[in-house]
């Protein structure tokens, strides 16, 4: 039996256990294999392409997915002291590799063991903190074999994570959110090392308050994880880098032309169909593939996809922040903190809008019409002169749009869905949200814009020569001021050309966000015709019905 205090000594009082728990969310969620804060200051420090960084984080990404599916038999262990203290000691250490490495692919490589030991501590804290708080063990609500099957207490749950899970993921964006701004910060006024040497800094905290506060656990004499499916967690981290790498790399390594590409495509269609092949016919299967079979994680994982492509639109905020604006990264950060504005009006929105019973169709097309409302606003604001107050509006609308599908469709996926799929749910979830999703949608946008953007320069450029007044006056002014400073004939006329190529590249931008805002703005709305066209499950309907009253009972006996 553990005690009441568990997993702290006695001495230890309710509240500053409470903010201990908090507290370990921190260095967990802030700390990355790359960080996209400080992803130019990388990408000059180490001299390396920009494609390189984004492959890393989404092998953070991919390591937090692959261990997904011993969530529970890892639960079962109950050792909660012994996992912060080494799954804080393995992150200090690898954010010192990447700190000191000059390699892509060990950079890589720390960045997958990042994410696995980051999902290990999310989940260790977060289930920690719910028994303590509550002083009821919430591991029997999600074992197989323990949980009820009673329809009403079922519809109880459901009608609770509706309600209560967008503040869950609310408190996880604004912490991620925080971390971003800290990062960029540090990488701006110091060097992007010191990013990592802060997280150094917090992983050590946290190790030190692990072992002061908390009391160590008798050893486990059954082990519930074991190394037999390590050869699943390797297949899944293959087929789901393969992907990345051809999706990341393909426009700078002219797609199948390259040879690593060709090599990447033909190891994601192998470890696929070995994958399926193993999970099929495996009688404890690593990944429950039936999960695919439940409609509700079929239109969650729809609705993932939908989303990431039109919320990937807001890379174009930040290109049209460098071109028009020239903001640092630290403007950047400061204008992405308004967004944690947006998730809470997000967040507060759904929880009302499902504590009303309000069907989850209606709260989709709220989201989406949200991210269209700010696709609508930047429309009109892409011009070379931006304002920098301009840009706050868009970016908290479309945050409540992104977390009231993020939190609403994880709900629908796990919408009467059987507790032995739970573990395989997430495992999907997060794989199609955090990987195949956003990967898509920004490789998607990375090669329209580039393709749009040459075609505007060659459509600019076609009449702009000496017989166009307006670019005959300023190439002659260009020269007559270059050779006043003392530059000679030859540099002035390089100088000349550089000022008038810099001025078609800029309004070829512009032009090339203007149009992909606007098939962005279709795309919203193509999405609103899609989840109001989707046939839901009839347990929905029946459910609006009588939720109210079931909800109503369980506060009551409560």
């Amino acid at each position: 039996m553990k005690s009441n205090n568990y997993p702290f000594y006695k001495r230890v009082p309710k509240w500053l256990g409470i903010l201990v728990h908090i507290f370990m969310f921190f260095p967990i969620l802030f700390v990355s294999g790359t960080y996209t804060s400080n992803s130019g200051e990388m990408t000059s420090g180490l001299g390396i392409i920009s494609e390189h960084i984004q492959f890393s984080n989404f092998a953070t990404a991919i390591g937090m997915v692959v261990f997904t599916p011993f969530m529970v038999r890892f639960l079962e262990i109950r050792r909660t002291k012994i996992v912060f203290l080494l799954g804080f000691i393995f992150l200090f250490f690898l954010s010192f590799f990447c700190a000191n490495t000059d390699s892509i692919w060990f950079l890589m490589l720390c960045s997958l063991l990042t994410g696995f030991i980051r999902i290990i501590l999310i989940f260790n804290t977060l289930f920690s903190l719910i028994t303590y708080a509550s002083g009821l063990d919430v591991l029997p609500l999600i074992k197989p074999d323990m949980a009820t099957h009673d329809p009403e207490t079922v519809n109880k749950m459901d009608y609770l994570k509706a309600v209560a899970l967008p503040f869950l993921y609310l408190f996880f964006i604004c912490i991620g959110q925080i971390g971003s701004s800290l990062t960029a910060w540090l990488a701006y006024e110091y060097e992007w090392q010191y990013v990592y040497y802060f997280m150094m800094g917090l992983t050590l905290a946290a190790t030190f308050l692990t072992e002061v506060t908390m009391k160590y656990e008798n050893r486990v004499k059954n082990f519930p994880v074991n190394l037999n499916k390590f050869g699943d967690i390797i297949l899944a981290a293959i087929l789901m880098t393969s992907l990345c790498y051809v999706l990341i790399y393909g426009k700078t390594l002219d797609w199948f032309n390259d040879i690593s590409i060709r090599i990447a495509f033909i190891l994601f269609l192998l470890s696929l169909g070995l994958f399926i092949v193993i999970e099929t016919n495996s009688k404890r299967p690593y990944l429950m593939l039936q999960v695919l079979r439940q409609k509700n994680v079929l239109i969650a994982v729809t609705i993932f996809m939908l989303l990431m492509l039109v919320n990937s639109s807001s890379m174009l905020v930040t290109v049209f922040t460098d071109v028009s604006m020239k903001i640092n990264n630290v403007q950047k950060a400061s204008l992405s903190n308004y967004s944690m504005i947006g998730y809470v009006i997000g967040a507060i929105t759904a929880s009302i809008m499902a504590k009303k019973n309000i069907h989850f169709k209606y709260i989709f097309c709220v989201g989406f019409l949200l991210i269209i409302i700010s696709a609508i606003y930047m429309y009109f604001q892409y011009q070379s002169m931006g304002l920098y107050k301009n840009m706050i509006f868009p970016t908290i609308i479309r945050s409540a749009g992104m977390i009231m599908l993020y939190a609403m469709s994880a709900v629908y996926g796990m919408k009467k869905l059987p507790m032995k799929f739970l573990a395989s749910w997430i495992f999907v979830m997060l794989a199609f949200r955090s990987v195949i999703a956003p990967v898509t949608g920004t490789t998607v946008y990375t090669n329209l814009l580039n393709e749009r953007q040459q075609y505007y320069i060659t459509r600019l450029s076609q009449n702009m020569d000496m017989l166009d007044p307006q670019i005959s006056s300023t190439y002659s002014q260009t020269i007559a001021g270059s050779m006043m400073q003392g530059r000679s004939y030859e540099e002035a006329q390089t100088l000349a050309a550089t000022s008038i190529k810099g001025r078609v590249q800029v309004q070829a931008v512009l032009a090339s966000l203007k149009e992909i805002t606007g098939l962005t703005i279709f795309a919203g709305f193509a999405c609103i015709v899609i989840v109001l066209s989707i046939r839901y499950t009839k347990e929905d309907y029946l459910c609006r019905q009588k939720l109210k009253s079931i909800a109503n009972e369980f506060i009551q006996d409560s």
